[in-house]
């Protein structure tokens, strides 16, 4: 993580600049990836700012894809303590993933969306948090996705 943070902070010096190519969004959802996991609001936002126009898009080159720009929107809405707007960022995701079969990231969708719920802890919110880890779970190791696997059961232990 401290790896992360340190490139991240590099990243901000740059102005959250990246090349305005055919590779520009995959990028930021790399970078929005990055700053999920390190959980901080001062990078959350700004990648959240240049993401937004493109909710509804699938960054991909070739074979390669990122998830839906809505999962990322999501997680960086959660970051940013954004409950009701992650909640629908992750209701996109979750829409676009059915539409278009993306079973991936459908089950990182549910993982993601459980973390927010987990977090937030409104009423109702930890057996939605359950009912989408058990989701990611069973989608994972019906489908091979060990690291969200692994991620879901854990979550689920910790819920």
């Amino acid at each position: 993580m401290d790896d992360a943070r340190h490139l991240l902070e590099e990243f901000a010096r740059s102005g959250f600049n990246l090349p305005l190519d055919f590779l520009w969004i995959i990028g930021m959802a790399g970078w929005a990836e990055v700053a999920i996991a390190c959980g901080d609001p001062q990078y959350a936002e700004p990648i959240f700012d240049r993401l937004a126009p493109w909710a509804d898009q699938l960054p991909y080159i070739d074979l390669s894809t990122e998830g839906p720009v809505s999962l990322y929107l999501g997680g960086l809405s959660a970051v940013l303590g954004r409950h009701v707007e992650a909640d629908a960022y992750f209701a996109r995701s979750a829409d676009f993933c059915e539409r278009f079969q993306a079973t991936c990231f459908a089950a990182e969708t549910s993982l993601w969306w459980g973390r927010m719920l987990a977090e937030r802890n409104s009423p109702g919110d930890a057996e939605r948090a359950r009912q989408l880890f058990s989701r990611a779970h069973a989608e994972a190791l019906a489908h091979g996705y060990g690291g969200i696997e692994h991620n879901a059961a854990e979550a689920l232990r910790h819920l």
